[in-house]
């Protein structure tokens, strides 16, 4: 195996401006100045793509939700993938990027979980889940 199959080969770059919860792209513009060698582009395919990967699609509720509009250059297969989302869970694809960032954070350990509540809507389930607030990421805190 060689160690340049770690990267990405190239593929289309495609613009996209999506509605993004302003705390999570607080955290994701976080972690690609603080932690990882990745655009803010970067970590939303990558949040994606283990979106599709695991299907971990749980729609939450959250109070004061303020939403941001921002450009993400989304690889194609990443895009295609949001669109096969959308149709098997009849969710808008700016709600799903959100809930690939939100499964993310909560995997780096930026976000958790209080409690969790299912309910049924049209024949699909949704898990609604309620999160600790947001508390600025401060450098000085940082180890």
């Amino acid at each position: 195996m060689s160690c340049l199959e770690r990267l990405y080969k190239r593929e289309e770059l495609i613009n996209r401006t999506l509605d993004i919860d302003e705390e999570l792209y607080y955290k994701l513009e976080y972690l690609s100045k603080e932690r990882y060698e990745a655009s803010i582009s970067k970590l939303v395919n990558v949040a994606v793509e283990e979106l599709m990967e695991t299907g971990n699609v749980q729609v939450y509720k959250r109070k004061n939700n303020s939403y941001i509009s921002r450009s993400f250059l989304l690889r194609k297969s990443v895009l295609d993938g949001l669109y096969e989302l959308k149709k098997k869970y009849r969710i808008p694809i700016y709600l799903l990027v959100n809930i690939a960032i939100r499964n993310v954070l909560i995997e780096e350990g930026l976000m958790q979980l209080q409690f969790c509540k299912k309910l049924l809507c049209g024949g699909v389930s949704y898990m609604f889940l309620k999160i600790k607030p947001f508390h600025y990421i401060q450098k000085e805190n940082l180890i």
